[in-house]
Formats: C-alpha cells, structure tokens, sequence
C-alpha cells in the first residue's frame, strides 16, 4: 500500500521460500482478497511443499484466508532448474543453498532483467542465474568474521558478483551484526555499483543515455 500498489491489482505471488520473514504477508494478502471479495484466483508460484504451509495456515484461520477465487499453486522444483511464462515476464529459478524449499529467482521482460538470491549459501545456481542480470537483489546475512549457516557474507557476495557481473548489486538481509556500510564496500571492489537496499526503493531498467544512477 505504502508503494501506491492496490493488493486487489496484483496478477500474483512468487515465493523464494517459506521461512516466515520471507512468506507470513500472505496472510493478511489472501486475508484483504477475501473481505473485498476478490474473484480472481490467486495463483502462487513456489517450490513443492508450499502448499503444505498453505494447508496449514488455511487450518489455522479459515474462511478468513479462502479468497472466493481461490488460491492456486504453480510448483516450482527444487532439483532442477524451472522456467515459467507470467505474462511478459519469463521466470527462472534454481535451487537454493538452504532450507525450507528454498529458491533463487529470476524475473526477465524486455526492458531488463533482475535476480533475487533469497537466503542461501554460496550457490553456483545463483552464479549462473545472475549472470548478465540488470540489477541483483542479493542476501548478506553474516558479516566476514561471524557468519550464519545457510546465508552469505560480504565476501562470498563478492566472489559471486565478479563471477557473474550484474549490472548493480543491492544487498539486504543484513542481520544486525553486520555493517552495511563495510559490505557495501567490500562487494564494491568488484566494480559493480553496490547498495544497501531499503524498503520503498525502486529500480528502473539503464537506457543506452543512462548514467545509471
């Protein structure tokens, strides 16, 4: 709401995973479909095993969260690469290095293309699902000294940004004993111009006269 979006306009939901920081909006999402009637399906693209967690939110709130279109779930793999058509979006995902069905993504149209690692170690699939990317949405939950199981740090960030050259870099999920100002510099040294990513920020494909900031 906060970005000028109405929830009823949405064509749908694409989940990198079904960690509660990264999924419990569905809730109060599937929640205002139903209040206002919305009749449209909702259909959700995410790994197998989503709709379990589905299942049992359904079996904790009910009606409430029973759209009268429905919710339907597109299942994405996760022990292969998976490619679907969502209008004049084309997405990609890949297996991510971590848990809970989890996914990197890829969303490509015409005017660019943007990568989104959602939580995971360091991850060949995100390597090569970045490469080329207009812009890299990347996670940076551990900092160099005190890393965190299943997540990256500034200098793996690093390792994959050099291999795979996306146009830009913003990091997020940065836990609260990183220092974003540190990541964004280490990710820096290769070249691609790299921020800490906030909430409302918004990203507009590089026209050949762009200065890119």
């Amino acid at each position: 709401m906060q970005a000028g979006v109405d929830p009823q306009s949405l064509a749908g939901g694409v989940y990198s995973h079904w960690h509660p920081d990264h999924m419990a909006d569905l809730v109060p999402l599937l929640f205002s479909f139903r209040v206002r009637d919305r009749r449209e399906p909702w259909p959700i693209w995410a790994a197998d095993g989503f709709q379990d967690v589905l299942a049992g939110l359904q079996g904790v709130f009910g009606k409430w969260i029973a759209p009268p279109g429905g919710v339907r779930h597109e299942v994405l793999s996760l022990e292969r690469p998976s490619v679907r058509s969502l209008g004049a979006i084309v997405l990609r995902t890949a297996p991510a290095n971590h848990s809970a069905g989890a996914l990197h993504l890829r969303f490509e149209h015409p005017s660019g293309a943007v990568v989104f690692s959602g939580d995971t170690g360091p991850s060949e699939a995100l390597v090569e699902l970045a490469r080329g990317a207009d812009l890299l949405v990347c996670e940076c939950a551990g900092s160099d000294l005190e890393r965190v199981p299943g997540h990256l740090w500034p200098a793996a960030v690093l390792d994959i940004v050099e291999r795979a050259r996306p146009g830009r870099v913003w990091l997020t999920h940065l836990y609260p004993h990183v220092d974003p100002e540190e990541a964004v510099a280490t990710v820096s040294h290769a070249g691609v111009p790299t921020v800490h990513a906030e909430d409302l920020m918004t990203w507009s494909p590089r026209r050949p006269d762009d200065s890119g900031v």
